[in-house]
């Protein structure tokens, strides 16, 4: 267990933790521009601000979409990576 806390595999875990919050940071943003994202149809020209507003939390929401699935496979591939290393320094010890 001591091996998970120090060495290169210590620096590789604190890596996945930041990567980790960044990637759920970004989840809880998007999640809480959806929230405020209506699906109305505007019609008249009085509503043409509502219907601009709507458009670039669209456009948020689009551009968040790619980082937040390029972190998410980081962050998994980190922890495999991690797993396996521990996996293997461990039963290396043993032999």
């Amino acid at each position: 267990m001591e091996a998970l806390t120090s060495g290169w595999l210590g620096a590789l875990g604190a890596v996945w933790v930041v990567l980790t919050a960044i990637w759920l940071v970004l989840v809880l943003y998007r999640a809480m521009i959806g929230n405020r994202e209506d699906d109305q149809l505007f019609l008249g020209k009085g509503e043409d601000h509502m219907a601009d507003e709507q458009r670039a939390l669209a456009s948020r929401l689009m551009k968040l979409g790619k980082p937040i699935w390029a972190l998410g496979v980081l962050s998994g591939a980190l922890l495999v990576t991690i797993v396996t290393a521990w996996l293997w320094t461990g039963l290396r010890a043993n032999l």
